[in-house]
């Protein structure tokens, strides 16, 4: 809500395109006049007054220019200074990141105050992260269930999934990206909220366009059945009519997956091309068989944690300095227990014993000491937001994002830039280079001999 100024004891409210009243224009410039309470019936001065307002207005300086509209490519310098049940969210239309550091450095280039997907480049040593699902396995218009973007800026303009949890890929689409890059994704284990996606992102956008196929990493299991190989060729075989359908088309190529298992005992380098490394990482979540990742690109470094409890491997990972640190963080178990509706001994288990507090965070972010750390994974409501950044600044008080969808991190030698994005809800697919060429795969299906007669044609 904007500040509404006073003088003399009197709160003058403005007006919705931003300029205060006739009243506090003129009262500012002539603190003698004030005119509504002295009740001026006198039409010729009335007159005055409005030609002094006029002149005013043309050329003074006015008290609301801090907010008038930054130059493109500029940001207003916006920032909350707090954030509490009051704070404005995302779904609500609001455009601010929840942090009250959102520049921590000091930028080499002026960023617009949201991002706008398309007119903002990388530079080639930059990096840039979004939230495309900051939920948990509740999904909601407001939030897609778990998924991190990380573009890179190297000739190839890679970018990675890690996880891709229902509706992650409806704030994807809006990010002007070409549908035929989606082809690298991390899973850090094979919660459905993690995965949720992966049935779109293999059928239908290879019918948006993606001719490769889709190459996958994820932690094996105790046994070949709870591992990320079985999960992909039970999923290639669930999708079998989808991908027979696509017989003559040129993205049935695109709708295969390429699997490759890590360990989910040790770390490991799993990646590493374009100048881009990929580490996974043991994490402890409920049973073996999950993990987190680093990504390292010319010097700098993001950690991201999955789903965990607090863990000395997540510690480790960060060693030898991490740029962003985004780690899972649920409700406390007393607002979990209120906002779930269960008891409170269910959501302890819930929150303790399977994943991470807000106040663990913050011992968490303390001994990583990253450049910005960021509390993911929390269901973003006018319950939650408060209490958890409370209880998490009790234990650490550096630069920390609360995640909504569609946060958006820029990070770069000098800097970290945090925003929110602006998207088109109903963009279509941005098509670039594909390396699979040629006709499709497969020839067309001949139609069943029944539709000849069944078929409308008039």
């Amino acid at each position: 809500m904007p500040i509404q100024p006073q003088i003399g004891g009197r709160t003058y409210p403005e007006k919705r395109d931003g300029c205060p009243d006739l009243g506090l224009r003129l009262a500012v410039t002539f603190p003698f006049i004030q005119h509504k309470e002295r009740g001026i019936e006198d039409m010729k001065t009335k007159l005055l007054l409005t030609i002094t307002c006029m002149v005013v207005t043309l050329f003074a300086t006015p008290l609301w220019a801090a907010d008038a509209p930054a130059k493109e490519g500029e940001a207003k310098g916006e920032s909350l200074t707090k954030i509490d049940q009051l704070t404005k969210l995302a779904y609500e239309g609001g455009t601010l990141p929840l942090t009250t550091t959102p520049v921590v450095g000091t930028p080499n280039r002026k960023y617009s105050s949201t991002f706008k997907p398309g007119a903002e480049p990388l530079d080639p040593d930059e990096i840039r992260v979004t939230i495309l699902g900051s939920g948990d396995p509740f999904v909601k218009k407001g939030q897609a269930s778990a998924s991190v973007l990380i573009e890179v800026g190297n000739e190839e303009h890679d970018f990675f999934f890690f996880d891709l949890g229902s509706g992650a890929l409806a704030n994807f689409d809006g990010l002007q990206l070409p549908v035929t890059s989606t082809t690298k994704v991390f899973l850090t284990h094979l919660h459905s909220d993690h995965m949720g996606d992966m049935p779109t992102l293999l059928g239908s956008l290879a019918k948006a366009g993606r001719r490769d196929p889709v190459e996958v990493w994820g932690p094996a299991g105790d046994t070949k059945e709870l591992g990320t190989l079985a999960f992909a060729q039970h999923l290639e075989a669930a999708m079998a009519w989808d991908t027979e359908s696509m017989a003559g088309h040129p993205g049935q190529s695109g709708s295969r997956l390429i699997t490759t298992e890590i360990p989910y005992d040790k770390p490991a380098k799993v990646y590493e091309r374009n100048g881009v490394t990929i580490s996974s990482f043991p994490v402890i979540h409920i049973m073996n068989g999950a993990v987190g990742y680093r990504l390292d690109y010319k010097g700098k470094a993001v950690v991201f944690s999955g789903d965990t409890r607090p863990s000395k491997t997540v510690i480790e990972a960060c060693k030898g300095g991490v740029d962003l640190f985004i780690h899972e963080t649920f409700p406390s178990a007393t607002v979990f227990a209120k906002k779930a509706s269960v008891p409170e001994k269910q959501a302890e288990m819930v929150v303790n014993n399977t994943h991470t507090s807000p106040a663990m965070a913050g011992k968490v972010f303390k001994r990583a000491g990253a450049r910005m750390s960021v509390m993911w994974h929390l269901v973003v409501d006018h319950d939650t937001v408060g209490p958890a950044y409370q209880e998490m600044r009790s234990q650490y008080d550096g630069p920390v994002t609360i995640a909504q969808d569609l946060t958006v991190f820029n990070i770069t030698r000098n800097t970290v830039v945090v925003r929110q994005a602006i998207i088109d809800p109903v963009a279509w697919p941005v098509i670039g280079k594909s390396k699979v060429s040629g006709p499709p795969m497969s020839k067309p299906n001949n139609p069943p001999d029944w539709w000849a007669a069944a078929l409308i044609t008039d």
